[in-house]
């Protein structure tokens, strides 16, 4: 793991400082080129990670939600009602807003090999 942040590191800071430039229509090997095969080993590392936290997000999300329907079923009083309902609809948009941002590092990772070798960090800066 220290040898992989240190790559980065050092794949950044020799873009800063303009040694490694690299052109917007130049095209860069993510499995040969050893100065970005690291940007490849994290994107296979999320991958590897990401559905089964999907999955137990999901399903710790389902057993609460059947949960707190019970809360609400139970509820006596109009208070204990409001309350209820009131984290189910926090619940609801917090479990909604979780798997949102699940699926968008995934699309991240997707083209994250495609556009990071394409930036290119200008030497003026």
């Amino acid at each position: 793991m220290n040898s992989l942040l240190f790559q980065a590191a050092n794949t950044l800071m020799q873009g800063f400082t303009g040694n490694t430039p690299l052109g917007a229509n130049e095209h860069v090997d993510l499995e040969t080129d050893p100065q970005w095969k690291w940007v490849s080993e994290v994107v296979d590392a999320i991958n590897t990670v990401l559905y089964p936290i999907l999955i137990l997000v999901g399903t710790a999300g389902v057993i609460y939600a059947v949960v707190l329907g019970v809360k609400l079923a139970r509820a006596e009083s109009s208070d204990q009602q409001q309350e209820a309902k009131k984290r189910m609809i926090n619940f609801i948009i917090g479990l909604v807003s979780i798997i949102a941002l699940i699926l968008l590092l995934k699309l991240f990772c997707t083209y994250l090999p495609e556009w990071l070798p394409k930036i290119e960090v200008s030497s003026n800066s």
